[in-house]
């Protein structure tokens, strides 16, 4: 039960509360501190009346004019607008040539005025890639051209011009469409005017705005109008894709969603409209003012895919959240750090859908799926930065963000973070920071920003575990151990975060782990004594963030340890078994298990599971097993052949097993696919896919059929080449199409291999599904050879591709082609890239940067590589 702190304790967790607020401090960039020194705090009461012609080409017209006041006139002025060519610019009535550097105009202080002031620019821009802040999007179904938006802090003025981003300002469009276009802003239209083969379409000026959280869309979109509720509903997707959608299902969850939110912050919906739009699949989704995002892939779930409803059904309740918090601005100048602009406003909007499903009681697991999908990326975040390479603080990212907020509702009891949430947002600041929310939580008179403090500030989740000891079957000692996460922070070690946190003591039954006792307590520092546990049953087992309410990673004792391999089937509730097998899989990582007995662990226990998400996990561990064990060879070549062996026939064993329970079938089959490597399996397979054999209970659809072809492929089947064809011409769909492509790219064969890899880093337009099936299947682990012919190349390209190729391709290119060796050799490598490619502060002169993405996936390929190799020294020992 959770209990209302006292005084002294809310005191005494103040200091590791600021902690948290590191949480979402980022360094300033060189670029981020040049943005800083033009900042002009002197501009207010600033309005722009924007005139757009989109008219049926890659190309952007448009006219500006900006008012403004200006508190004195002494310095220069600039406005950010990139790549533009400007046909006029006119200043308080003066037509003049410009300052302009291609980036930002500088005026000169004798154009400008103490007081109001007047800009009027003609300019044209290109519409390119994400990059230049929109899209244009040909649709290759019906040729039918889309814009999509994609405004951030930095790309705004790609297509506006700009004070800077941290101005809010009002917003009045009119802007010129063909007339099959509709066009789609923060605001709804107020007129629509006829000029021959186009309309004008006006809009009301806005509220004040960042300028970054404006929306701005155009094309012949199919529109959905919902007209059961007051405030106006829009559905809108391309018109290729409008039969995969029920607007009535995506309303529904819409309509349901502001009346949550409307209680939950107790404050009304503050826009005049609310639209749904849909967008390609290649493209970001985002929250904008008056506007949430979707993904294509995400269209309408079936009655049967309950999970693929509720994911539905959180996107929605996430872009809703924003709604309420979209106008917030959360930057923050302190000497702590700059905070981050976003993190804490989309951690709120995270957190809050989250609760939002809980509190509904609809979808029981949510808390279980969020552990697992979303609080394990931010835990694998500080992992990266846990390392002494990395030198500097994590980024924040929403997953995080929630994972933190979580800790403060259970620390400081639901009904009082909720009414200091609702008290925030009803004063109406323009500023909320992670600071204030935990200043009006803790209500207390002790500053968070003394010198003190800023001492104690921690950057990564700390990990604890228990030391206990027994007498008599009683416990006569427990203490809570806390450690640092890195060895960068050792000097902190006696002023280590303060959580709250439940600790699960769990006895072995006749037939399963009872749990004995849960009791929540409060720890501090490298040693917290629980003195009210003395005397308790002496436990088999502990677990000491049980119900996961901390921001923490655990460690088991030695006793917990061996309990959990062997009982862990056991157990009743699902979470705690999560927790369990994820801390095991951690122990394995940090080589204090070896991975032989965690698989022995798994072939103990996973045979008894029936909890589908647990399942997935687990199923998802023994992948990632299979692909260390691989990249180890020829180290440990009988064993690894064994394992996979048996990891693939237990898998099969439980597909016959389930044909009953065709959803448990499912998995252990998709999991057999992947583990079948050997001939044996390999020919399974085979004579599955030519129907001699089958399965009771199982029929093969066409995803599992080309996963059965690419595998088989991979693997280089005897028959592989045959079926792959085979499979090509009965399946001409496009899923079908790319599914060949990854099936092909897959093969081990030097020339494919070379030809792709020849294709990707070339300026070849490839279509972005295509990349998407290429990258990942172009060098498995276990193809160490073909890997190692390109792997330099690869390696070397990383930096130049970074400079020219988008976020998107980037992301894929890193995290799949950084090679990978298993050995101090391929350490030594990518040790080497960091100091000459990436931001780290390795080297006293940084030859070449990388983009954030780029930097976090070469240090992921670091860490993978030092955990590759700490497991294989470990195993069998």
């Amino acid at each position: 039960m959770i209990r209302t702190l006292t005084l002294d304790l809310l005191r005494l967790s103040l200091s590791s509360l600021l902690s948290l607020a590191l949480f979402f401090s980022i360094a300033i960039s060189p670029k981020a501190e040049t943005k800083r020194a033009i900042i002009e705090s002197r501009v207010s009461e600033l309005s722009y009346q924007v005139s757009l012609s989109l008219i049926d080409k890659p190309e952007l017209h448009g006219v500006s004019k900006i008012n403004f006041k200006l508190t004195e006139s002494e310095q220069p002025l600039t406005l950010a607008l990139s790549q533009a060519q400007v046909s006029s610019f006119i200043i308080n009535g003066h037509k003049i040539y410009p300052n302009y550097d291609g980036e930002q105009f500088t005026l000169s202080p004798r154009l400008l005025e103490s007081g109001n002031n007047a800009i009027e620019i003609h300019y044209r821009v290109a519409l390119g890639s994400e990059k230049s802040g929109m899209s244009r999007v040909t649709d290759p179904l019906d040729q039918h051209i889309y814009l999509y938006s994609n405004f951030d802090e930095e790309n705004v003025s790609q297509l506006l011009p700009i004070f800077n981003q941290d101005n809010k300002a009002s917003f009045q469009f009119n802007i010129t469409a063909p007339k099959s276009w509709t066009v789609i802003t923060t605001q709804a239209e107020t007129k629509l005017i006829s000029k021959g083969e186009f309309n004008l379409w006006e809009f009301p000026a806005s509220p004040e705005v960042l300028p970054y959280q404006l929306p701005l869309y155009a094309g012949p979109f199919q529109i959905w109008h919902n007209t059961t509720t007051e405030l106006p509903l829009r559905l809108i997707s391309r018109q290729s894709v409008k039969g995969a959608i029920d607007s009535e299902q995506w309303f529904s969850s819409a309509h349901n969603a502001l009346a949550k939110f409307t209680q939950q912050y107790g404050q009304p919906y503050l826009s005049n409209k609310f639209d749904l739009i849909i967008k390609p699949s290649s493209l970001a989704t985002s929250s904008k003012i008056g506007v949430g995002s979707f993904n294509e892939q995400d269209l309408t779930p079936s009655d049967e895919d309950k999970f693929a409803q509720q994911n539905l059904t959180s996107q929605i309740d996430y872009q809703v959240s924003m709604q309420w918090l979209n106008t917030l601005n959360v930057v923050e100048q302190s000497e702590a750090g700059e905070l981050a602009r976003s993190s804490l406003r989309e951690s709120l909007a995270s957190y809050m859908a989250i609760q939002a499903q809980a509190d509904t009681g609809e979808y029981s697991p949510i808390w279980h799926q969020f552990y697992l999908n979303q609080k394990q990326i931010a835990y694998e975040q500080d992992e990266l930065y846990a390392l002494s390479l990395a030198g500097k603080t994590p980024a924040m990212s929403p997953f995080k963000g929630a994972a933190i907020l979580k800790q403060l509702e259970y620390q400081f009891t639901s009904r009082h973070f909720r009414q200091t949430l609702t008290d925030l947002l009803s004063a109406q600041s323009d500023s909320l920071t992670l600071a204030d929310f935990i200043n009006k939580l803790a209500a207390s008179e002790k500053p968070l920003n003394s010198p003190q403090d800023k001492a104690q500030l921690q950057a990564m989740a700390a990990h604890i575990k228990v030391d206990f000891s027994c007498a008599d079957k009683r416990i006569n000692s427990f203490t809570v151990l806390q450690s640092s996460a890195s060895d960068m922070s050792k000097e902190l070690s006696n002023k280590l975060n303060t959580q709250r946190v439940t600790l699960g003591l769990y006895t072995k039954g006749r037939r399963q782990l009872h749990r004995n006792l849960d009791v929540a307590i409060t720890y501090q520092g490298a040693e917290t004594q629980i003195n009210r546990l003395i005397g308790v049953r002496c436990p088999d087992l502990v677990y000491p963030n049980d119900h996961d309410w901390g921001y923490v990673k655990v460690e088991l004792d030695p006793k917990s340890m061996d309990t959990a391999k062997l009982e862990l089937s056991t157990l009743e509730d699902p979470l705690l078994k999560s927790l369990l097998w994820q801390t095991l899989w951690e122990s394995v990582l940090d080589g204090k298990l070896p991975l032989d007995q965690f698989l022995g662990a798994v072939f103990i226990n996973l045979p008894q599971e029936q909890n589908p998400e647990v399942l997935d996990q687990v199923l998802k561990l023994l992948i990632k097993s299979k692909t260390y064990l691989e990249q180890m060879q020829p180290m440990h070549l009988n064993y690894t052949r064994s394992a996979i062996k048996g990891m693939g026939q237990m898998s099969l064993r439980k597909t016959m097993f389930y044909n009953q329970s065709p959803a448990l079938q499912k998995q252990w089959f998709n999991a057999y696919i992947q583990l079948a490597t050997d001939t044996q399996s390999l020919d399974h397979l085979q004579q599955l896919i030519e129907g001699s054999a089958h399965i009771n209970g199982l029929t093969l659809t066409q995803t599992m059929r080309w996963s059965i072809v690419k595998q088989i492929n991979r693997y280089d089947h005897i028959k592989a080449k045959k079926l792959l064809l085979a499979e090509q011409k009965n399946d001409d769909s496009e899923i079908g199409k790319l599914s060949f492509v990854a099936a092909q790219a897959s093969r081990p064969e030097a020339n494919i291999k070379r030809r792709w890899l020849t294709r990707i880093q070339s300026d070849e337009r490839i279509e972005p599904k295509i990349i998407e099936q290429v990258i990942p299947n172009l060098y498995p682990k276990e193809q160490a050879e073909l890997s190692a012919m390109t792997a330099e190349l690869r390696l070397t390209k990383l930096s130049e591709l970074d400079s020219r190729k988008t976020p998107e391709f980037i992301d894929l290119y890193a995290k799949h082609l950084i090679p990978a060796q298993c050995s101090y050799r391929g350490i030594a490598t990518l040790e080497k890239a960091l100091k000459e490619y990436a931001n780290f502060p390795l080297t006293a002169v940084q030859k070449r940067n990388l983009s954030r993405p780029s930097q976090e996936a070469l240090l992921s390929a670091y860490l993978d590589e030092v955990r590759c190799v700490r497991i294989k020294e470990r195993l069998l020992h």
